[in-house]
C-alpha cells in the first residue's frame, strides 16, 4: 500500500502539467505540522468553438492535470516544502505577514520548480490574502506570476509526443480566489479521526496571458 501511495505521488509529480493557480489559501500551516495536499484542475473554455480550436493547432491549449505537494510549518509564520507544477517540482517557501493568531492572513510564497523535460528552472511567486470565518472555512483570493516554459503552448513532433527543444519561455500570470473548509481543526469531535482528510480546497484561476477565454476549477485534498 505505501509503495502505491509513493508511486502515485511520484507520477503525479512528474506529469504535473500546468503552472496556473497555486492550490493553497492564505494562512500557514503552523510549527512543525506536515502535510501533504493532492489536488486536479480542469480547463473550462467559455464556448465549444475556442476548445475545439485549442485542440487541434495546440495553441492555448491546457489539459487536465493534477498536482501534489508536501509542506512543513517550520515557524507559525513560515512553511517549507516541496511543489509539482509545470512537468517537474521543486522547493517552496511561504511567508505569513500578518499574525499567526490574526483570523486575516497576507501571505508571499515562492516555488523554484525544475521542469525535468527541458532542465531549466522556472519561478513562480503568488500572493494571497485570506481570511478565516469561524474556525472551518477561509476564503481567499491571490495572484500568481512566473516565467519559464509556455506549458499551454507545447509544439509537437511528428510522432505525436512534445517536442520540448521548441518550447519558448514566457512571463506568465493567473489570478484566483477560493475556498479552504477545515474538516478536523483543532477541538472539534472530527480531530481525531485517522481516516479524514484535514481539508479540501476549492479554487477558480484564470489565465492572464491566454488569448482564450477560460476558466480552471480546482480541487484539493490535504491530509
Amino acid at each position: 500500500m505505501f509503495r502505491m501511495i509513493v508511486t502515485a505521488i511520484f507520477f503525479g509529480l512528474l506529469f504535473s502539467s500546468c503552472y496556473y493557480g497555486a492550490m493553497q489559501g492564505a494562512h500557514t500551516l503552523g510549527k512543525d505540522h506536515i502535510t501533504i495536499t493532492g489536488g486536479v484542475t480542469l480547463p473550462a473554455y467559455f464556448s465549444a468553438e475556442s476548445k475545439r480550436e485549442a485542440e487541434e493547432n495546440r495553441i492555448d491549449f491546457l489539459e487536465t492535470y493534477p498536482t501534489v505537494d508536501f509542506a512543513i510549518g517550520a515557524t507559525e509564520r513560515i512553511d517549507l516544502g516541496v511543489s509539482s507544477f509545470g512537468y517537474g517540482l521543486g522547493p517552496m517557501v511561504k511567508y505569513n505577514f500578518m499574525h499567526p493568531e490574526a483570523l486575516t492572513a497576507i501571505s508571499a510564497m515562492l516555488n523554484m520548480n525544475y521542469v525535468i523535460p527541458m532542465q531549466v528552472m522556472l519561478p513562480r511567486l503568488s500572493l494571497c490574502a485570506g481570511h478565516m470565518f469561524d474556525r472551518n472555512l477561509e476564503v481567499f483570493v491571490g495572484s500568481d506570476a512566473g516565467y519559464g516554459p509556455d506549458m499551454a503552448n507545447i509544439p509537437e513532433s511528428q510522432d505525436g509526443s512534445h517536442d520540448w527543444d521548441s518550447v519558448d519561455n514566457t512571463f506568465f500570470a493567473c489570478i484566483r480566489m477560493g475556498c479552504k473548509y477545515e474538516l478536523k481543526p483543532p477541538g472539534s469531535p472530527n480531530e481525531n479521526i485517522a481516516y479524514l482528510p484535514e481539508s479540501i480546497l476549492f479554487q477558480f484561476s484564470i489565465p492572464l496571458d491566454i488569448s482564450r477565454s477560460m476558466i480552471l476549477a480546482g480541487l484539493a485534498i490535504t491530509y
